[in-house]
């Protein structure tokens, strides 16, 4: 039996990563808020079409398989920066030309 019965992974969606069945919301956002101290009423809200059901078991995938969301997590951050920072010296770039 599925421990996450609302988490599924489709290889072709959201890249593979866990996300709530029948969303492309992936485990990975959910686990972002969950950091900012966002409250599953809260998600709730920002998600009416998901059932709080389907947000906790996100939650729980989560917490249960934290070293692999916390990866992606950092690694999608890291991947932001480096995009920011290109992003700033090619805007540098561009001014001085």
């Amino acid at each position: 039996m599925n421990p996450y019965p609302h988490i599924i992974r489709t290889d072709g969606t959201c890249g593979g990563r866990p996300r709530i069945d029948g969303t492309r919301i992936e485990v990975s956002t959910i686990a972002a808020y969950i950091k900012q101290g966002v409250t599953i009423e809260e998600l709730a809200h920002y998600y009416p079409s998901v059932r709080p059901a389907q947000i906790l078991a996100a939650a729980a995938y989560f917490h249960d398989n934290r070293e692999e969301i916390e990866a992606f997590l950092e690694e999608r951050s890291r991947m932001y920066e480096e995009g920011r920072a290109l992003q700033q010296e090619r805007l540098k770039v561009g001014v001085a030309a």
